[in-house]
């Protein structure tokens, strides 16, 4: 996503949070929800022929990509695909029809995302609550494109993504990396990572110490190949956003029951520094009544650029019945930076203070280090 779509992302919270809230008439508990999936054309733009079958294989790039990593972290998801389909393996697709054209600039920008996930509740008699939505927006062929892409939820409430729908010819490959031939020129890695967010996952990027290529939540694929960073043509998901995605009601399947805030401590916190093996290691113990599985740590590593979060690093480990934990960091920055804490807990909420779960701030806990002539300081 490019600053300018960053900032709108920003401005449109209550849009996307109009879209995916839980209403008042819907039960107390946000129901078990699906992805669901829009594809938009304005009046006067014929449905492109063949759009279920491009999209029901993204979906199942998006499936493929999404479980295998999580798999890989010991994070099983609960559900064998993130989708509603019917017994070919097609996805269900919500075809919207606007009212006015193409070129009248009024499905430009994310603004239009609300009405459009309306109106598809409405046509298809589908409930606004707690889904994901995942809008496809097909406004002509090449050169012709949806630029302002964006995503972002919680566990809680839901969520959406706003895309482009690309015509250009090939097929999409789940067996590829999301960056591998066609899936490269159809933007497939940009596009699931929209989707992530929709879930709630922030920016976090790459860590090269991994060799592992480019991670999903980290910067476009060009914006990663001017960076030199290794095996630019793979994309692999991180620990900390399989552990975070785990107890999402859409990776488990079931209801997340009512809960109210609820108080997180973090106590022992203290973080050290092996010269020899060049490693930070950070421990602590998370002192709270509702059951956590994992903590997730986030290194700015001190960079101060206007896209440093898509280069952030991050950690995930598991916390132990104790409530402790240990991570280990891998060449560590040596700069002044500030570590971001969270707790992944079972009941699907990320947060470092149990009270705050939104998109844009999740109660993190903050911990600075510094270096200086040599030395690392961590203040408590």
């Amino acid at each position: 996503m490019s600053p300018p779509a960053k900032m709108m992302l920003l401005i449109s919270v209550n849009i996307f949070y109009f879209a995916a809230h839980c209403f008042a008439e819907e039960p107390k508990e946000c129901l078990p929800r699906s992805v669901k999936i829009i594809l938009f054309v304005p009046a006067d733009l014929a449905v492109p022929e063949g759009a279920r079958h491009r999209i029901t294989q993204i979906a199942d790039a998006a499936d493929a990509f999404l479980f295998s990593g999580m798999n890989r972290h010991g994070y099983p998801p609960g559900v064998k695909t993130l989708f509603e389909r019917d017994g070919n393996g097609q996805v269900e697709l919500l075809q919207v029809r606007g009212k006015d054209t193409a070129a009248s600039g009024q499905y430009s920008q994310p603004s239009c995302l609300s009405n459009v996930i309306n109106k598809a509740g409405a046509q298809y008699k589908v409930s606004k609550a707690s889904h994901v939505w995942w809008v496809f927006m097909y406004l002509g062929d090449r050169p012709i494109r949806f630029e302002n892409w964006m995503g972002q939820g919680n566990p809680r409430d839901g969520g959406a993504a706003i895309i482009n729908y690309d015509t250009v010819p090939g097929e999409i490959r789940p067996d590829l990396q999301l960056t591998e031939g066609f899936n490269f020129e159809y933007k497939l890695k940009s596009t699931i990572h929209e989707l992530a967010h929709g879930f709630g996952l922030p920016h976090m990027g790459p860590d090269p110490t991994l060799n592992m290529g480019n991670s999903l939540m980290g910067p476009n694929p060009p914006g990663y190949a001017m960076r030199h960073g290794p095996k630019a043509d793979h994309v692999y998901l991180a620990a900390a956003e399989a552990a975070m995605l785990w107890r999402h009601p859409m990776f488990t399947g079931k209801a997340m029951e009512h809960f109210e805030p609820w108080e997180v401590k973090l106590t022992d916190y203290k973080a050290s520094f092996d010269s020899k093996a060049d490693t930070v290691t950070v421990t602590g113990r998370l002192v709270t009544q509702q059951p956590a599985h994992s903590v997730v740590l986030i290194d700015d590593r001190g960079d101060k650029n206007p896209d440093a979060e898509y280069w952030s690093r991050s950690y995930a480990a598991r916390i132990a019945p104790d409530g402790s934990f240990q991570i280990k960091i891998n060449d560590p920055a040596r700069m002044n930076g500030q570590y971001r804490i969270l707790f992944c807990f079972e009941n699907g909420i990320v947060s470092g203070d149990g009270k705050k779960f939104g998109f844009t701030d999740r109660g993190d806990i903050r911990k600075t280090y510094r270096f200086q002539d040599g030395l690392f300081q961590f203040p408590e």
